[in-house]
């Protein structure tokens, strides 16, 4: 039995971008190793996939996406890949549902997989670039903005992972026993984005790493299922109050993280609280609508 993942308990602060990364037992046969279902207000893409190919035993990756099986396959998912340091790409929109199946010609216990999951506001632009359906609202805004002639016009770009960033720092600790690893109060006004992370990877089991933002739980990864320290892997979690990374046993880490103030459209599409000034600027610049729309 895979996860079940309501992206609502997740995700906070769209575009942001998870990783999911925990040993899998697989039995012979269909395994389903993840189950994502989206909310109203999101759409969620697949954004890669990783595999072990040290067992010499080859397994197949199928993605069910929107009540489509077989969306995406991978019938060699253990041999003919480039292993847990790299990644396999994807880009596949989410709409409603998607089920990751894994087939094993055998069991496999503790099988290591990783895959990532953008979480995107579900705009009136995006709806249109995914031919979803428009309430009479999102006409009127199409027609408002030219949103149509827009897209027509210019090609869809992936998500800008480092959307909002003025500042990048990196961090590197060895930890001789659990604990903290990273802490950070965020200042006021501002946002601390983690962009990657990696470190060295211990045995199955034997280390976990825990992100957690706002205080709200956000990430448990095992580290084997993560690339080694001289790689990385790609991540956009936003936090503005606080973001805290443990590990529960000794290890050496690395990890990326960006900085950035925080503007009055990301306010609006957070629903954050605005002052009476701001809710003035973003009326006289639209801005309402235009967040609405996808096109701010």
């Amino acid at each position: 039995m895979g996860v079940e993942v309501d992206i609502r308990k997740v995700a906070k602060y769209p575009p942001e971008c998870f990783v999911s990364a925990m040993p899998v037992d697989l039995i012979a046969g269909d395994n389903k190793v993840a189950e994502y279902f989206t909310a109203d207000e999101y759409v969620l893409s697949l954004y890669g996939v990783s595999f072990d190919n040290t067992l010499g035993t080859d397994v197949s990756f199928y993605a069910d996406v929107d009540g489509v099986t077989n969306t995406v396959q991978i019938p060699s998912a253990s041999i003919s890949v480039r292993g847990l340091d790299y990644e396999e790409e994807l880009k596949v929109p989410i709409t409603k549902t998607a089920k990751l199946r894994i087939y094993a010609p055998a069991n496999i216990a503790r099988y290591r997989f990783r895959h990532r999951i953008a979480v995107l506001p579900k705009t009136t632009a995006l709806k249109i670039l995914l031919r979803l359906p428009l309430s009479e609202r999102d006409k009127q805004l199409d027609q408002k903005f030219g949103i149509s002639d827009m897209i027509a016009s210019y090609p869809a770009e992936p998500i800008d992972l480092l959307k909002g960033v003025e500042q990048i720092k990196s961090v590197a600790v060895t930890l001789t026993s659990g604990g903290t690893v990273f802490r950070q109060v965020v200042p006021k006004g501002w946002k601390l984005i983690l962009l990657d992370i990696s470190m060295v990877p211990a045995s199955s089991g034997s280390l976990y790493i825990d992100v957690k933002r706002d205080n709200i739980d956000t990430l448990h990864i095992d580290s084997s299922c993560m690339p080694r320290i001289q790689y990385k892997c790609p991540v956009r979690i936003v936090a503005i109050d606080k973001m805290e990374i443990t590990a529960s046993s000794s290890c050496s880490i690395r990890l990326t993280y960006g900085l950035g103030r925080i503007t009055l459209s990301e306010k609006i599409r957070w629903g954050l609280e605005l002052t009476q000034d701001e809710k003035d600027l973003a009326a006289k610049m639209d801005l309402f609508d235009k967040v609405e729309a996808g096109v701010s």
